[in-house]
């Protein structure tokens, strides 16, 4: 019952928290009422002899393949779509769905998900520290040319066990998260990007362990820049243009099958001397075919009768020991998963609670053993219920949340409890309604 009553605790606050870092005395905003915020993203795993199948359902109603593009605009180029403060304007950004697993290595993932990685200081939260003292800080700064702070396992900094606090700033020594790193003590993430990947076939491959870092070998980005706009437009010999339209842009009248994106394959430098008309449009990513562990997920699927159904393809076999965990039949995983839409980016998103991933095994989502890739009507489906997290950080957590004593006492509060919170959850939701 103790257990239960904290669960049904946190998720309150979790839900309902403020824009702010919770415990902010000068907060009188709040987010909207938690019924708004409960959604439901559809989970379905299977494995063969060598790879790893993960599907995902996703009902949208407003679906974006777009994000981030260069205007031009009064005689000049501007870019439009940042979706780091919140919701874009013009939901110019797009929809991500994103999922970290971890075999074990990285201690209180099991219980705790993803509110093990946020902490004071990060970029987007009100606490976010400068990007000068980024710079300067020897190992984000000198060592990684960083300037804001990314997610982090609370490991990687000196910190005695991993309820302390975890500054922002101290880093444990490279030679000591090279150890972290050959140790396994990261946690595996697969972005799903609706434009920044999907449209070439793949999902994004990365890791956290002391930022929020890319798998090795070639992205499937990079930026479309030059000094003062883009570097690269539009082949009209290979698409029939050099560039889109910011009014059918807008009207989100660009659909999957259209060049909505800008690829290598079709793209070619600049013409400066052209002469640009207002309006004009071109993506300020330009995609490439990646190499390496970071192209070693695939991607197929797309958006249609009112959700997402996408499915993730990679070996069962790390592609990188050094940045991507090995998938074993007969193991069980811990993975939690966040889902952002509405045209926005950052830590702006609905996330949930860890779950465990079976492969063959019981688990709260069971992987199964199939010689050929199931059908539709043959995929078991899991949900998975998110929320939306606000600013909570780890500190917060450890040190002001009312069952923070717990917490450093590694009080266990399992995935099963959690999933049946849930219906208390929502029983306390209908209550709450007029």
């Amino acid at each position: 019952m103790q257990r239960t009553l904290l669960v049904f605790l946190l998720i309150l606050i979790l839900s309902a928290c403020s824009p702010r870092e919770i415990g902010d005395p000068e907060v009188a905003a709040v987010q909207p009422a938690p019924e708004t915020q409960l959604k439901t993203l559809y989970v379905a795993a299977e494995y063969d002899d060598e790879v790893f199948r993960l599907h995902y359902r996703m009902a949208i109603s407003e679906p974006s393949w777009y994000h981030q593009y260069w205007l031009y605009r009064d005689g000049g180029w501007v870019r439009m779509g940042s979706g780091a403060s919140g919701p874009d304007d013009n939901r110019l950004y797009e929809d991500r769905i994103s999922m970290m697993l971890d075999d074990g290595s990285v201690e209180g993932f099991s219980r705790y998900g993803g509110w093990m990685l946020v902490h004071p200081g990060m970029r987007t939260l009100d606490s976010a520290v400068s990007a000068d003292d980024v710079a300067a800080h020897p190992i984000l700064g000198t060592e990684m040319g960083r300037t804001d702070v990314r997610k982090y396992i609370p490991q990687s900094r000196t910190v005695s066990r991993y309820t302390e606090p975890a500054a922002w700033d101290a880093v444990r020594p490279l030679r000591d998260i090279a150890a972290m790193q050959e140790r396994g003590e990261f946690l595996d993430l697969w972005q799903w990007r609706a434009h920044r990947s999907h449209p070439l076939g793949y999902a994004d491959n990365g890791y956290v362990l002391h930022y929020r870092l890319n798998s090795e070998g070639r992205g499937m980005y990079r930026d479309n820049a030059a000094d003062e706009g883009p570097a690269y437009m539009f082949d009209a010999e290979q698409v029939g243009f050099h560039a889109l339209s910011w009014d059918t842009l807008l009207a989100r009248g660009y659909n999957q099958d259209d060049w909505y994106y800008l690829s290598e394959e079709v793209a070619v430098p600049i013409d400066a001397a052209r002469e640009w008309q207002d309006g004009d449009v071109l993506p300020f990513r330009l995609l490439q075919e990646p190499d390496g562990a970071r192209g070693a997920i695939r991607s197929s699927g797309g958006y249609a009768d009112g959700e997402w159904r996408v499915t993730l393809t990679r070996s069962l076999a790390s592609p990188n020991p050094l940045d991507s965990k090995t998938l074993t039949p007969g193991s069980i995983y811990h993975v939690a998963f966040a889902v952002h839409q509405n045209g926005v980016g950052a830590r702006h998103h609905d996330v949930s609670l860890p779950h465990t991933l079976g492969l063959g095994v019981d688990a709260d989502i069971v992987a199964q053993y199939s010689g050929e890739p199931f059908s539709d009507d043959d995929l078991e489906w899991y949900p998975v219920h998110l929320i939306n997290p606000g600013q909570v950080t780890w500190e917060w957590l450890v040190t002001r949340h009312p069952g923070a004593g717990l917490i450093q006492a590694d009080f266990d509060i399992t995935v099963r409890e959690h999933h049946g919170y849930l219906p208390l959850f929502q029983r306390y939701i209908e209550r709450r309604k007029p």
